[in-house]
């Protein structure tokens, strides 16, 4: 499998207020929606994507639904990279790692994920360092929420994923203390055939091979 094309690191953070249905804005041009979803207010724009507040008509909720970006082809390499993100993310179902509601393509065959978005007054773990005071309560805070990192990412680790872009920008922190890793779009997976992928030495059981 050919390594990824680098991408510029996503910078969306889901912080946004609940309105439900009120307030949905008019189509852009150009621009299709997944069906059963009303668009709201863009909420974040990466290498990759631009996501918008939507809600969710049949469960009556409010999502994350993330797009290709319109200027990026639909056929190009990025849209795999695209769809890649939202099938690694998919499987890997854990607390501190974002649900994926959903993925496709839209008619113009645009690809597009659904996903569990952050509610106010949710911000980045760097937002909550840039504005750290110092306190001891902090400080413990800090600890919970990395705690929070590491299990997701030992988890991702355990099943052979690799984030690539962790970053205290890409970790999200909920209204009520929640921690969402986010941004897999570098993510990759490591096989005994990847480049990069690391597996036992047949010669020495104790050691690892790195494969180029």
């Amino acid at each position: 499998m050919p390594d990824k094309v680098p991408i510029a690191p996503q910078t969306s953070t889901f912080d946004f207020t609940n309105t439900r249905d009120g307030g949905a804005l008019p189509p852009l041009p150009g621009v299709d929606f997944p069906a059963g979803y009303t668009r709201h207010e863009q909420v974040g724009r990466g290498g990759m994507g631009v996501v918008f507040r939507a809600h969710d008509r049949e469960l009556d909720r409010d999502v994350a639904v993330k797009l290709l970006r319109d200027d990026i082809a639909t056929d190009s390499p990025l849209a795999v990279h695209f769809l890649e993100e939202a099938r690694i993310t998919a499987q890997l179902q854990h607390p501190n790692i974002p649900p994926v509601h959903a993925v496709g393509r839209l008619p113009n065959g645009r690809p597009f994920l659904v996903m569990k978005l952050i509610k106010k007054p949710g911000g980045t773990f760097a937002d909550l360092l840039d504005n750290s005071t110092g306190t001891a309560e902090e400080r413990d805070r800090f600890v919970t929420i990395f705690e929070g990192v590491v299990q997701a990412v030992a988890y991702a680790h355990e099943h052979n994923v690799v984030h690539r872009d962790l970053t205290p920008r890409n970790v999200m922190v909920g209204k009520f203390g929640e921690v969402q890793v986010m941004d897999w779009g570098l993510a990759k997976v490591l096989t005994a055939e990847a480049p990069g992928a690391v597996v036992p030495s047949a010669a020495a059981p104790d050691s690892y091979t790195v494969i180029h």
